[in-house]
Protein backbone atom coordinates (compact mmCIF):
# COMPACT_ATOMS: atom_id res chain seq x y z
CA UNK A 1 0.00 0.00 0.00
CA UNK A 2 1.20 3.56 -0.78
CA UNK A 3 1.78 6.51 1.12
CA UNK A 4 -1.58 7.99 0.06
CA UNK A 5 -3.36 5.25 0.49
CA UNK A 6 -1.92 4.76 4.31
CA UNK A 7 -3.13 7.95 4.69
CA UNK A 8 -6.68 7.83 3.35
CA UNK A 9 -7.16 4.95 5.64
CA UNK A 10 -5.80 6.32 8.44
CA UNK A 11 -8.81 9.17 8.46
CA UNK A 12 -11.32 6.65 7.49
CA UNK A 13 -9.96 5.07 11.07
CA UNK A 14 -10.03 8.21 12.80
CA UNK A 15 -13.30 9.07 11.47
CA UNK A 16 -14.97 5.81 12.68
CA UNK A 17 -13.55 5.53 16.04
CA UNK A 18 -14.85 9.40 16.32
CA UNK A 19 -18.56 8.96 15.25
CA UNK A 20 -17.99 5.52 17.72
CA UNK A 21 -16.94 7.48 20.79
CA UNK A 22 -19.47 9.63 20.17
CA UNK A 23 -22.47 7.87 20.02
CA UNK A 24 -20.83 5.91 23.12
CA UNK A 25 -20.62 8.82 25.57
CA UNK A 26 -24.60 9.83 23.73
CA UNK A 27 -25.67 6.66 24.85
CA UNK A 28 -24.15 6.77 27.97
CA UNK A 29 -25.62 9.88 28.71
CA UNK A 30 -28.99 8.43 27.57
CA UNK A 31 -29.08 5.37 29.87
CA UNK A 32 -27.87 7.28 32.85
CA UNK A 33 -31.54 9.46 32.33
CA UNK A 34 -32.97 6.46 32.26
CA UNK A 35 -32.22 4.83 35.18
CA UNK A 36 -33.33 7.73 37.45
CA UNK A 37 -30.79 10.67 37.33
CA UNK A 38 -32.19 13.91 36.90
CA UNK A 39 -31.49 14.93 33.05
CA UNK A 40 -29.74 18.33 34.98
CA UNK A 41 -27.36 15.71 37.03
CA UNK A 42 -26.54 13.60 33.80
CA UNK A 43 -25.11 16.95 31.85
CA UNK A 44 -23.71 17.87 34.84
CA UNK A 45 -21.85 14.18 34.84
CA UNK A 46 -21.09 14.07 31.37
CA UNK A 47 -19.93 17.76 30.69
CA UNK A 48 -22.91 18.46 28.53
CA UNK A 49 -25.42 21.28 28.58
CA UNK A 50 -29.21 20.63 29.97
CA UNK A 51 -30.32 21.55 26.88
CA UNK A 52 -28.67 18.58 24.72
CA UNK A 53 -28.90 16.04 27.14
CA UNK A 54 -32.75 16.90 26.86
CA UNK A 55 -32.10 16.40 23.06
CA UNK A 56 -30.69 13.06 23.22
CA UNK A 57 -33.23 12.07 25.16
CA UNK A 58 -36.24 13.41 22.60
CA UNK A 59 -34.23 11.28 19.97
CA UNK A 60 -33.68 8.00 21.81
CA UNK A 61 -37.63 8.32 22.17
CA UNK A 62 -38.59 9.10 19.05
CA UNK A 63 -35.98 7.04 17.01
CA UNK A 64 -34.14 4.31 19.52
CA UNK A 65 -30.74 4.08 19.40
CA UNK A 66 -29.93 5.13 15.46
CA UNK A 67 -30.81 8.65 17.15
CA UNK A 68 -28.01 9.21 19.02
CA UNK A 69 -25.60 8.98 16.64
CA UNK A 70 -23.52 11.61 15.28
CA UNK A 71 -25.49 14.04 12.75
CA UNK A 72 -24.02 16.30 10.26
CA UNK A 73 -23.64 19.77 10.92
CA UNK A 74 -24.45 21.25 7.86
CA UNK A 75 -27.01 23.86 7.48
CA UNK A 76 -30.60 22.44 6.05
CA UNK A 77 -31.01 25.49 3.85
CA UNK A 78 -28.53 28.35 2.38
CA UNK A 79 -30.39 32.04 2.70
CA UNK A 80 -28.15 33.41 0.41
CA UNK A 81 -27.93 30.46 -2.10
CA UNK A 82 -27.09 31.65 -5.54
CA UNK A 83 -30.31 31.40 -7.88
CA UNK A 84 -30.31 28.62 -10.70
CA UNK A 85 -31.19 30.60 -13.05
CA UNK A 86 -28.72 33.63 -12.48
CA UNK A 87 -25.73 31.22 -12.29
CA UNK A 88 -27.12 29.83 -15.91
CA UNK A 89 -27.40 33.74 -16.97
CA UNK A 90 -24.12 34.05 -15.64
CA UNK A 91 -22.41 31.71 -17.74
CA UNK A 92 -24.03 32.57 -20.58
CA UNK A 93 -22.92 36.61 -20.07
CA UNK A 94 -19.30 34.84 -20.16
CA UNK A 95 -19.40 32.81 -23.09
CA UNK A 96 -20.76 35.46 -24.61
CA UNK A 97 -18.48 38.11 -23.89
CA UNK A 98 -14.94 35.51 -25.11
CA UNK A 99 -17.21 34.71 -28.30
CA UNK A 100 -16.93 38.48 -29.01
CA UNK A 101 -13.58 39.17 -27.79
CA UNK A 102 -14.06 41.11 -24.92
CA UNK A 103 -13.09 41.42 -21.42
CA UNK A 104 -15.32 38.78 -19.70
CA UNK A 105 -14.26 38.79 -15.79
CA UNK A 106 -16.18 38.82 -12.55
CA UNK A 107 -16.23 42.72 -12.99
CA UNK A 108 -17.31 42.76 -17.05
CA UNK A 109 -20.07 40.13 -15.84
CA UNK A 110 -21.21 42.16 -12.65
CA UNK A 111 -22.13 45.61 -14.85
CA UNK A 112 -23.97 43.57 -17.73
CA UNK A 113 -26.42 42.07 -15.12
CA UNK A 114 -27.00 45.51 -13.64
CA UNK A 115 -27.44 46.73 -17.11
CA UNK A 116 -30.04 44.03 -17.36
CA UNK A 117 -31.78 45.27 -14.01
CA UNK A 118 -30.38 42.56 -12.35
CA UNK A 119 -28.69 42.78 -8.85
CA UNK A 120 -25.28 40.92 -9.41
CA UNK A 121 -23.90 38.78 -6.40
CA UNK A 122 -20.24 39.98 -4.84
CA UNK A 123 -17.37 39.37 -7.62
CA UNK A 124 -16.23 36.93 -5.60
CA UNK A 125 -19.20 34.52 -6.06
CA UNK A 126 -19.11 35.08 -9.47
CA UNK A 127 -15.90 33.94 -10.10
CA UNK A 128 -16.40 31.27 -7.59
CA UNK A 129 -19.32 30.07 -10.19
CA UNK A 130 -17.03 30.27 -13.73
CA UNK A 131 -14.52 28.25 -11.42
CA UNK A 132 -16.91 26.01 -10.45
CA UNK A 133 -18.36 25.82 -14.03
CA UNK A 134 -14.10 24.90 -15.45
CA UNK A 135 -14.61 28.33 -17.37
CA UNK A 136 -11.59 29.70 -15.25
CA UNK A 137 -8.22 28.89 -15.89
CA UNK A 138 -5.80 29.49 -12.65
CA UNK A 139 -3.20 31.78 -12.60
CA UNK A 140 -0.01 32.31 -10.36
CA UNK A 141 -0.23 34.85 -7.68
CA UNK A 142 -0.08 38.18 -9.46
CA UNK A 143 1.19 41.44 -8.07
CA UNK A 144 -1.36 42.97 -5.91
CA UNK A 145 -3.03 46.42 -7.47
CA UNK A 146 -2.38 48.25 -4.34
CA UNK A 147 1.45 48.14 -4.97
CA UNK A 148 0.96 50.45 -7.96
CA UNK A 149 0.89 54.29 -7.84
CA UNK A 150 -2.36 54.84 -10.05
CA UNK A 151 -2.98 58.34 -12.04
CA UNK A 152 -5.88 59.65 -13.44
CA UNK A 153 -6.29 62.96 -15.02
CA UNK A 154 -9.47 65.04 -12.86
CA UNK A 155 -11.39 66.23 -16.23
CA UNK A 156 -11.75 65.61 -19.58
CA UNK A 157 -9.55 66.43 -22.01
CA UNK A 158 -6.78 67.39 -19.34
CA UNK A 159 -4.49 64.39 -20.74
CA UNK A 160 -4.89 62.63 -23.64
CA UNK A 161 -2.55 59.44 -24.17
CA UNK A 162 -1.23 58.22 -27.71
CA UNK A 163 0.34 55.27 -29.33
CA UNK A 164 0.70 52.94 -32.08
CA UNK A 165 0.46 49.28 -32.08
CA UNK A 166 1.06 46.21 -35.10
CA UNK A 167 -2.10 44.56 -36.98
CA UNK A 168 -1.72 42.11 -39.70
CA UNK A 169 -4.26 42.00 -42.46
CA UNK A 170 -5.27 38.98 -44.38
CA UNK A 171 -2.04 38.95 -46.70
CA UNK A 172 0.13 39.33 -43.94
CA UNK A 173 1.21 42.79 -44.37
CA UNK A 174 1.69 44.09 -41.16
CA UNK A 175 -0.48 47.70 -40.35
CA UNK A 176 -0.10 50.17 -37.60
CA UNK A 177 -2.97 51.21 -36.21
CA UNK A 178 -2.18 55.19 -34.31
CA UNK A 179 -4.84 55.69 -31.04
CA UNK A 180 -5.75 58.62 -28.90
CA UNK A 181 -7.04 58.29 -25.66
CA UNK A 182 -8.71 60.63 -22.75
CA UNK A 183 -6.65 59.85 -20.03
CA UNK A 184 -9.80 60.68 -17.28
CA UNK A 185 -12.76 58.73 -19.31
CA UNK A 186 -10.45 56.07 -21.03
CA UNK A 187 -13.01 57.33 -23.74
CA UNK A 188 -10.96 56.23 -27.52
CA UNK A 189 -11.17 59.42 -29.34
CA UNK A 190 -9.33 58.32 -32.32
CA UNK A 191 -8.57 54.91 -33.69
CA UNK A 192 -7.38 54.59 -37.27
CA UNK A 193 -4.92 52.11 -38.75
CA UNK A 194 -1.56 53.45 -41.62
CA UNK A 195 0.58 51.37 -44.03
CA UNK A 196 3.61 53.72 -42.59
CA UNK A 197 3.31 56.15 -39.10
CA UNK A 198 5.07 59.37 -39.58
CA UNK A 199 5.53 62.48 -37.36
CA UNK A 200 2.93 63.80 -39.83
CA UNK A 201 0.71 61.35 -39.57
CA UNK A 202 0.74 61.75 -35.78
CA UNK A 203 -0.04 65.59 -36.53
CA UNK A 204 -3.16 64.54 -38.85
CA UNK A 205 -4.50 62.44 -36.07
CA UNK A 206 -4.22 64.49 -33.18
CA UNK A 207 -5.78 67.82 -35.48
CA UNK A 208 -8.71 65.23 -36.31
CA UNK A 209 -9.52 64.51 -32.64
CA UNK A 210 -9.04 68.06 -31.80
CA UNK A 211 -11.91 69.74 -34.85
CA UNK A 212 -14.12 66.58 -32.84
CA UNK A 213 -13.53 66.82 -29.21
CA UNK A 214 -11.60 70.17 -28.64
CA UNK A 215 -8.13 71.05 -27.58
CA UNK A 216 -7.02 69.39 -24.71
CA UNK A 217 -5.01 70.31 -21.78
CA UNK A 218 -1.68 67.88 -22.53
CA UNK A 219 -0.89 65.35 -24.09
CA UNK A 220 1.45 61.71 -22.81
CA UNK A 221 3.08 59.64 -25.04
CA UNK A 222 6.29 57.43 -25.34
CA UNK A 223 9.49 58.92 -26.75
CA UNK A 224 8.84 57.03 -30.23
CA UNK A 225 10.27 59.45 -33.15
CA UNK A 226 7.42 60.14 -34.56
CA UNK A 227 6.16 62.15 -30.95
CA UNK A 228 9.18 63.72 -30.49
CA UNK A 229 12.80 64.48 -30.88
CA UNK A 230 14.32 65.41 -27.67
CA UNK A 231 16.42 62.12 -27.29
CA UNK A 232 18.14 62.71 -30.74
CA UNK A 233 17.94 66.46 -30.94
CA UNK A 234 17.75 69.91 -29.25
CA UNK A 235 15.52 71.01 -31.80
CA UNK A 236 11.56 70.29 -31.28
CA UNK A 237 9.99 68.24 -34.20
CA UNK A 238 7.13 69.74 -36.16
CA UNK A 239 4.52 67.72 -33.95
CA UNK A 240 6.06 69.50 -30.87
CA UNK A 241 5.75 72.83 -32.43
CA UNK A 242 1.95 72.21 -33.38
CA UNK A 243 1.92 71.53 -29.78
CA UNK A 244 3.33 74.44 -28.43
CA UNK A 245 1.32 76.59 -31.13
CA UNK A 246 -2.05 74.98 -29.66
CA UNK A 247 -0.90 76.00 -26.14
CA UNK A 248 -0.81 71.86 -25.65
CA UNK A 249 1.95 70.62 -22.77
CA UNK A 250 4.13 67.86 -24.33
CA UNK A 251 4.36 64.96 -21.54
CA UNK A 252 6.67 62.22 -22.28
CA UNK A 253 7.08 59.28 -20.10
CA UNK A 254 10.74 57.20 -19.12
CA UNK A 255 12.34 55.11 -21.93
CA UNK A 256 11.74 51.42 -21.65
CA UNK A 257 8.83 52.09 -18.82
CA UNK A 258 5.75 51.62 -20.50
CA UNK A 259 3.49 51.53 -16.90
CA UNK A 260 3.62 55.33 -17.50
CA UNK A 261 1.23 54.88 -20.54
CA UNK A 262 -0.51 51.64 -19.11
CA UNK A 263 -4.00 53.25 -19.97
CA UNK A 264 -3.06 53.47 -23.99
CA UNK A 265 -1.01 49.84 -23.26
CA UNK A 266 -4.10 48.40 -21.57
CA UNK A 267 -6.23 49.58 -24.26
CA UNK A 268 -4.04 47.67 -27.40
CA UNK A 269 -4.55 44.42 -25.19
CA UNK A 270 -8.34 45.28 -25.40
CA UNK A 271 -8.33 45.95 -29.40
CA UNK A 272 -6.39 43.24 -30.02
CA UNK A 273 -8.29 40.77 -27.65
CA UNK A 274 -11.92 42.03 -29.90
CA UNK A 275 -9.97 41.55 -33.25
CA UNK A 276 -8.41 38.27 -32.65
CA UNK A 277 -11.91 37.26 -32.09
CA UNK A 278 -12.91 38.30 -35.78
CA UNK A 279 -11.53 36.75 -39.28
CA UNK A 280 -8.23 39.08 -40.58
CA UNK A 281 -9.08 42.42 -42.79
CA UNK A 282 -8.96 42.05 -46.52
CA UNK A 283 -7.04 44.86 -46.86
CA UNK A 284 -6.50 48.55 -45.04
CA UNK A 285 -10.12 49.80 -45.57
CA UNK A 286 -11.41 46.50 -44.05
CA UNK A 287 -9.39 47.19 -41.16
CA UNK A 288 -10.65 50.54 -40.41
CA UNK A 289 -14.32 49.42 -40.77
CA UNK A 290 -13.26 46.89 -37.70
CA UNK A 291 -12.01 49.79 -35.61
CA UNK A 292 -14.98 52.21 -36.27
CA UNK A 293 -17.16 49.40 -35.53
CA UNK A 294 -15.22 48.62 -32.10
CA UNK A 295 -14.62 52.03 -31.49
CA UNK A 296 -18.71 52.74 -31.10
CA UNK A 297 -19.08 49.37 -28.72
CA UNK A 298 -15.95 50.51 -26.29
CA UNK A 299 -17.19 53.85 -26.14
CA UNK A 300 -21.13 53.53 -25.80
CA UNK A 301 -21.69 49.55 -25.06
CA UNK A 302 -19.21 48.15 -22.73
CA UNK A 303 -18.97 49.06 -19.27
CA UNK A 304 -15.51 50.10 -17.96
CA UNK A 305 -14.54 48.46 -14.31
CA UNK A 306 -12.37 51.59 -13.46
CA UNK A 307 -15.10 53.84 -13.83
CA UNK A 308 -17.32 52.12 -11.98
CA UNK A 309 -19.28 50.26 -14.77
CA UNK A 310 -20.10 53.03 -16.55
CA UNK A 311 -19.20 53.42 -20.21
CA UNK A 312 -16.30 55.81 -21.43
CA UNK A 313 -18.94 58.18 -23.35
CA UNK A 314 -20.85 58.11 -20.35
CA UNK A 315 -17.43 58.86 -18.83
CA UNK A 316 -16.36 61.81 -20.33
CA UNK A 317 -19.66 64.21 -20.85
CA UNK A 318 -20.27 63.40 -16.92
CA UNK A 319 -17.67 66.43 -16.50
CA UNK A 320 -16.46 69.68 -18.05
CA UNK A 321 -13.89 69.68 -20.11
CA UNK A 322 -9.97 71.03 -19.21
CA UNK A 323 -8.44 73.25 -22.28
CA UNK A 324 -5.22 74.43 -23.49
CA UNK A 325 -2.86 76.91 -21.76
CA UNK A 326 -3.00 80.45 -23.69
CA UNK A 327 0.42 81.18 -21.91
CA UNK A 328 2.23 78.37 -23.61
CA UNK A 329 0.80 79.36 -27.36
CA UNK A 330 1.62 83.05 -26.37
CA UNK A 331 5.45 81.96 -25.85
CA UNK A 332 5.54 79.77 -29.04
CA UNK A 333 4.03 82.75 -31.03
CA UNK A 334 6.10 84.90 -29.46
CA UNK A 335 9.42 82.62 -30.95
CA UNK A 336 8.32 81.85 -34.27
CA UNK A 337 7.92 85.48 -34.63
CA UNK A 338 11.46 86.20 -33.47
CA UNK A 339 12.95 83.38 -35.73
CA UNK A 340 11.30 84.68 -38.68
CA UNK A 341 12.37 88.12 -37.82
CA UNK A 342 15.95 86.78 -37.27
CA UNK A 343 15.71 84.65 -40.35
CA UNK A 344 14.59 87.94 -42.53
CA UNK A 345 17.37 89.93 -41.42
CA UNK A 346 19.84 86.99 -42.22
CA UNK A 347 18.27 86.56 -46.32
CA UNK A 348 18.48 90.23 -46.05
CA UNK A 349 22.20 90.14 -45.25
CA UNK A 350 22.90 87.20 -47.50
CA UNK A 351 20.95 88.85 -50.13
CA UNK A 352 23.29 91.79 -50.41
CA UNK A 353 26.83 89.52 -49.92
CA UNK A 354 24.82 88.08 -52.93
CA UNK A 355 24.56 84.74 -51.09
CA UNK A 356 21.48 82.31 -49.49
CA UNK A 357 21.53 80.38 -46.48
CA UNK A 358 21.45 76.81 -47.25
CA UNK A 359 18.15 74.96 -46.86
CA UNK A 360 17.68 72.18 -44.30
CA UNK A 361 16.82 69.04 -45.84
CA UNK A 362 13.42 68.46 -43.72
CA UNK A 363 12.40 71.96 -45.42
CA UNK A 364 13.32 71.28 -48.58
CA UNK A 365 10.19 70.75 -51.41
CA UNK A 366 10.34 69.99 -55.33
CA UNK A 367 10.74 72.76 -56.89
CA UNK A 368 8.26 74.60 -60.01
CA UNK A 369 9.07 73.43 -63.14
CA UNK A 370 9.96 75.56 -66.37
CA UNK A 371 9.89 75.34 -69.59
CA UNK A 372 13.46 75.87 -69.64
CA UNK A 373 15.96 74.04 -72.77
CA UNK A 374 19.48 74.02 -72.89
CA UNK A 375 21.35 72.09 -75.70
CA UNK A 376 24.06 69.39 -74.49
CA UNK A 377 27.38 70.46 -73.33
CA UNK A 378 30.96 68.40 -71.81
CA UNK A 379 32.01 69.83 -68.62
CA UNK A 380 34.81 68.33 -66.18
CA UNK A 381 33.57 67.68 -62.91
CA UNK A 382 35.67 69.93 -59.63
CA UNK A 383 36.90 67.96 -56.95
CA UNK A 384 33.86 68.95 -54.70
CA UNK A 385 31.46 66.77 -57.17
CA UNK A 386 30.14 69.33 -59.04
CA UNK A 387 29.71 71.09 -62.36
CA UNK A 388 28.78 74.72 -63.33
CA UNK A 389 27.53 76.10 -66.50
CA UNK A 390 26.41 79.91 -67.25
CA UNK A 391 23.07 81.37 -69.22
CA UNK A 392 20.50 78.71 -68.07
CA UNK A 393 17.20 80.52 -67.21
CA UNK A 394 19.75 83.91 -67.21
CA UNK A 395 22.42 82.70 -64.30
CA UNK A 396 24.82 80.84 -63.53
CA UNK A 397 23.81 77.16 -61.90
CA UNK A 398 25.56 74.88 -59.85
CA UNK A 399 24.98 70.88 -60.43
CA UNK A 400 26.02 68.51 -57.64
CA UNK A 401 26.88 65.03 -59.12
CA UNK A 402 29.01 63.35 -56.51
CA UNK A 403 32.32 63.46 -55.29
CA UNK A 404 33.01 59.85 -56.53
CA UNK A 405 32.51 61.95 -60.05
CA UNK A 406 35.25 63.87 -59.29
CA UNK A 407 37.38 64.27 -62.50
CA UNK A 408 35.46 62.62 -64.94
CA UNK A 409 34.40 64.75 -68.63
CA UNK A 410 30.15 64.40 -68.00
CA UNK A 411 27.60 65.72 -70.49
CA UNK A 412 24.92 68.38 -68.81
CA UNK A 413 21.53 68.71 -70.85
CA UNK A 414 18.47 70.51 -70.11
CA UNK A 415 15.20 69.67 -71.93
CA UNK A 416 11.73 72.02 -70.62
CA UNK A 417 13.54 72.11 -67.21
CA UNK A 418 14.57 68.33 -66.43
CA UNK A 419 18.37 68.88 -65.73
CA UNK A 420 20.06 65.42 -67.32
CA UNK A 421 23.85 64.57 -66.43
CA UNK A 422 25.47 61.92 -68.02
CA UNK A 423 28.81 60.25 -68.35
CA UNK A 424 29.20 60.11 -71.89
CA UNK A 425 31.73 56.94 -71.81
CA UNK A 426 29.32 54.57 -70.08
CA UNK A 427 25.94 56.12 -70.84
CA UNK A 428 25.23 56.67 -67.26
CA UNK A 429 22.66 59.30 -65.59
CA UNK A 430 24.50 60.66 -63.18
CA UNK A 431 21.95 63.30 -62.16
CA UNK A 432 18.37 63.67 -62.99
CA UNK A 433 16.40 66.28 -61.69
CA UNK A 434 14.03 69.54 -61.69
CA UNK A 435 16.38 72.90 -62.05
CA UNK A 436 15.62 75.34 -59.64
CA UNK A 437 15.30 78.97 -61.06
CA UNK A 438 15.29 80.41 -57.85
CA UNK A 439 18.79 79.00 -57.03
CA UNK A 440 22.21 79.07 -58.32
CA UNK A 441 23.40 75.70 -56.55
CA UNK A 442 20.86 72.95 -57.31
CA UNK A 443 20.41 70.51 -54.10
CA UNK A 444 21.53 67.07 -54.94
CA UNK A 445 18.21 64.31 -55.73
CA UNK A 446 19.79 61.08 -55.48
CA UNK A 447 19.06 58.47 -58.21
CA UNK A 448 18.29 55.03 -56.33
CA UNK A 449 21.12 52.23 -57.36
CA UNK A 450 23.32 55.04 -59.07
CA UNK A 451 26.40 55.72 -58.19
CA UNK A 452 25.56 55.58 -54.38
CA UNK A 453 23.50 58.75 -54.28
CA UNK A 454 22.89 59.42 -50.33
CA UNK A 455 20.04 58.41 -48.99
CA UNK A 456 19.91 61.16 -46.49
CA UNK A 457 19.22 63.83 -49.42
Amino acid sequence: MDTQSQQQSTRSSNDSDGTRSEFLRNKAIVNTILSGVPVTEAARRYGVTRQWAYELKRRYEREGEAGLLPRSKRAHRIANRTDERLIERIVAIRRELIAKGLDAGAESIAARLEREGVAPPANSTIHRILTNAGLVKPEPRKRPKSSYARFEAALPNETWQSDFTHWPIGDGTDMLIVSWLDDHSRFLLYSRAFSTVTMETIESSFREACSRYGIPSSTLTDNGTVYTTRLLSAEPGSFERLLALMGVRQKNGKPYHPQTQGKIERWHRTLKQWLMARPLARDLDALNRQLDEFRREYNEERPHRALNRRTPKEAYEAKGKAGPDPEIAAREQARRDEDARTAGERDAIEKKNGRRRPVPVAERTEPTRVDVTVPAKLHKVSKDGCIMQKGIAGGRRTVNVGKENAGKTVELEISHGIITVIDPATGEILAEQTLDTTRDYQYRKPIPGVNHAPTHM
